[in-house]
């Protein structure tokens, strides 16, 4: 598996939203200004065939309806398929149709156009996704925010597993033990009630020495920190950064 870092950042860093690509096939979270930098970083948008949101904040869902539009002005030949908390299908089309357009049934047609359709879910266990694609979900502890989910993608006998946004929980815990290489929230030195610390990551990589942990969601000063405390299997990631898995 290819797993390649597209956004490495918060909302308050200097690096893009966060988001990660698998294969060129999976994407994980479409937030604020990634439609660009995937364009940027020379991927192709319209082979991506299933996305996956972690919970419905701004910067981890809110390219969606420029994806939509870009689909149904664009030709493509396959379906796109969106997995995410329930209730979100219903905010794509207002922000289609009150904000992107400005005209009622706007989405409804660029949907057609695009091929794509959403499946809101609670739960994901161990679902085929794509032809030799597996998902499985973790509810996750994002402060206030729910639902709030973590995603293991398994191909073949690989798995890479992601926490979205997450203090440390039980879900983060199950993530990486059910993982090769694990994608986590690393936002500052200190943990908050909504993200996992570097001294959270440091636990987690001690915990798991076998395991790969890379960081995602970090502020510049928590990239800082996380390389001064040099982590021995921890992978302080950049946008664009390719891992083979």
């Amino acid at each position: 598996m290819k797993l390649k870092l597209v956004g490495t950042g918060a909302i308050s860093g200097v690096d893009r939203s966060a988001c990660s690509l698998i294969d060129n096939k999976i994407m994980v979270d479409c937030g604020n200004g990634l439609i660009k930098t995937l364009i940027k970083q020379g991927v192709e948008i319209m082979n991506i065939e299933a996305i996956f949101i972690t919970h419905l904040h701004a910067d981890h869902f809110f390219d969606l309806p420029f994806l939509v539009l870009l689909r149904s002005i664009s030709s493509v030949n396959n379906l796109l398929k969106i997995y995410c908390p329930v209730g979100t299908e219903k905010i794509i089309e207002h922000l289609c149709d009150d904000y992107v357009s400005g005209i009622a049934g706007s989405y409804n047609q660029w949907k057609t156009k695009g091929s794509l359709e959403f499946f809101e879910f609670e739960n994901l266990n161990n679902e085929k996704v794509l032809e030799t694609y597996f998902v499985t979900s973790f509810k996750v502890c994002h402060g206030n925010k729910s639902p709030a989910y973590g995603y293991v993608i398994k191909h073949e006998n690989k798995a890479v597993g992601f926490s979205g946004d997450s203090s440390l929980c039980a879900g983060v815990e199950e993530i990486v033990k059910n993982s090769d290489v694990s994608v986590l929230d690393m936002f500052s030195l200190n943990a908050t009630h909504a993200h996992m610390s570097v001294l959270d990551i440091e636990k987690l990589c001690l915990e798991n020495k076998t395991k790969t942990i890379v960081s995602t969601h970090c502020t510049t000063q928590a990239k800082i920190d996380a390389k001064e405390r040099n982590i021995k299997n921890l992978i302080i990631a950049e946008d664009g950064l390719e891992i083979e898995v």
